[in-house]
């Protein structure tokens, strides 16, 4: 349970972030985001973080859901790191949702982006960045907050990205406007990449260290950290295919009337990059449980 309730509120603050964010990338496009979605991710983390860190209470008492008592909930909330990340967490999420009933269409996108950020980057707080100590530590969840960003505003792109090319259908206009948006995703989606090699690395050693590393291969934590970049690595090809040879490809389908298959290969390489990012995560929740020194 504690795996399948981390991995779905990774699916979902970063689908929160990473949408909002590419409606403040796109500019005055907020319309290829639905505001409902959004509202929908932010009450779907408000009830995620809740179950999680009830499940994370009991897990940490050696008993179940209905063992836990006020003074130990009491403890967690108010003298723990992790309380304090839940109760920022709801906290913006609460207030993206009133922001997003409250105020037009397209309006504050900058402060919602930021309210999403802050929920996720709040996930810091539920890995292994959270034992770090001292300026070791901060140093650590700071590198693990760009990290959980930096993958977010992938993920909620290829969400968006998946989305407007379903909605062309075939329209020229709509299918230049997708052209568009891939291409203008080019140098954000190159800064992302370069961002998760960085804090990736960095995550790594402050975890193991550098004489842990030898030995990754022997610990199930490293075992699925190989699967892991492997994945990545799946997803870094696909996306530089997309960049380089499927955009132009729907670019020269659009000047000559026939859009067809770029745009199916285009869809179903989105589709094969979403589905190795959703394996990621899964993979991360897994890893987020384990001991990373343990053979």
């Amino acid at each position: 349970m504690t795996i399948a309730l981390r991995f779905a509120l990774y699916v979902d603050l970063m689908l929160l972030f990473g949408m909002g964010g590419y409606a403040l990338h796109a500019g005055g496009a907020m319309k290829t985001v639905s505001r409902r979605a959004l509202a929908w991710l932010a009450l779907a983390g408000v009830l995620l973080s809740t179950t999680a860190f009830a499940f994370m209470t009991a897990d940490m008492m050696g008993g179940g859901i209905a063992d836990v008592d006020g003074e130990t909930l009491k403890f967690m909330l108010l003298e723990s790191a992790v309380g304090t990340a839940f109760i920022v967490r709801l906290t913006v999420l609460l207030l993206m949702v009133l922001l997003l009933l409250i105020t037009p269409r397209g309006g504050n996108t900058w402060v919602g982006a930021a309210l999403a950020g802050v929920a996720l980057g709040s996930l810091a707080w539920l890995g292994h960045a959270a034992a770090s100590e001292d300026l070791s530590g901060t140093l650590h969840r700071a590198g693990d907050v760009v990290h959980l960003l930096a993958a977010g505003a992938w993920i909620g792109a290829l969400a968006v990205f998946m989305s407007i090319l379903v909605q062309a259908r075939g329209s020229p206009a709509a299918l230049h406007a997708a052209r568009s948006a891939l291409d203008r995703f080019s140098l954000p989606g190159t800064l992302i990449v370069a961002l998760l090699i960085a804090t990736g690395a960095f995550n790594l050693l402050m975890i193991v260290g550098w004489d842990g590393l030898l030995r990754l291969p022997a610990t199930r934590y490293g075992q699925l950290l190989i699967a892991k970049l492997a994945l990545f690595l799946v997803m870094v090809g696909l996306a530089a295919s997309n960049r380089w040879r499927l955009t132009p490809a729907l670019e020269r389908g659009i000047a000559d009337g026939h859009t067809d298959g770029a745009v199916k290969a285009l869809r179903f390489s989105l589709r094969a990059e979403a589905t190795a990012a959703i394996a990621i995560l899964l993979l991360v929740a897994w890893m987020g449980t384990l001991d990373p020194r343990a053979a």
